[in-house]
């Protein structure tokens, strides 16, 4: 048997190597150049001016584009060739209005946490539904929600509506990018970012990697699919 400084030893050399994994995988997967790029909404503006900028985003049933999986994604469209680009990582001035406008493809998912539900951190706390304002979707009285857009450290949590009707549901886009000829919904909100510089990580909150435990692997833990990196530059 291992004397008790062996034991200690043993485990401390463990824990750095599942630290030193971890770190590649950091690095090399998330924080890589190679990464998805990031679309910069910055070069016309002023940092901490209030000027406003317009983020336009959709969330697709499905990727189609290259060799990437056939998962759920998130596109964003570029503000220098209006073209839809697969990322989820922006650049937005410090101490603007950014206004973002998501276009909702995705069929509905009942949410696991109806708090999911509630717009939060957007101003007035609200955000429009092919023009509605509204402040909550309840996707337990109605097939409401499709995904959502949350940045934790804003405590900015969006709900993006879904398609609501049944034959909707049963014609989604099948081809991505998306395009307005299929069923889909307009969601609009605006934020104020910080006045300070810095990187902020926003993800869905429903699970939705389909075939992976509990919906939580796959797009859900991709940069480029489900989840990104919004960078506030000063």
């Amino acid at each position: 048997m291992l004397s008790l400084p062996l034991r200690v030893a043993a485990l401390v050399a463990g824990f750095f190597a599942v630290a030193a994994i971890a770190g590649f995988v950091v690095v090399h997967y998330f924080l890589s150049s190679s990464g998805p790029a990031y679309e910069d909404f910055t070069s016309h503006v002023t940092a901490n001016t209030g000027a406003s900028v317009n983020v336009v985003m959709q969330e697709a049933p499905q990727t189609t584009v290259g060799t990437d999986p056939d998962w759920v994604s998130y596109f964003i469209r570029s503000p220098q060739t209006h073209q839809w680009v697969h990322t989820t990582n922006f650049e937005v001035p410090a101490g603007s209005r950014v206004n973002f406008t998501i276009y909702g493809y995705d069929g509905c998912t009942p949410l696991r946490n109806q708090v999911w539900g509630d717009v939060t951190g957007t101003i007035g706390n609200t955000m429009t539904v092919n023009g509605k304002p509204v402040s909550l979707l309840n996707s337990w009285t109605e097939c409401s929600v499709a995904h959502t857009f949350a940045i934790p450290n804003l405590n900015i949590n969006v709900p993006v509506a879904s398609p609501m009707t049944y034959q909707e549901n049963q014609n989604l886009c099948s081809t991505s990018p998306c395009t307005p000829s299929s069923p889909h919904t307009v969601v609009r909100f605006s934020i104020r970012t910080p006045s300070e510089p810095g990187i902020f990580f926003w993800q869905c909150k429903i699970p939705c990697g389909l075939g992976y435990l509990d919906g939580n692997g796959g797009p859900m833990q991709t940069i480029g699919f489900m989840t990104g990196f919004m960078e506030v530059v000063g």
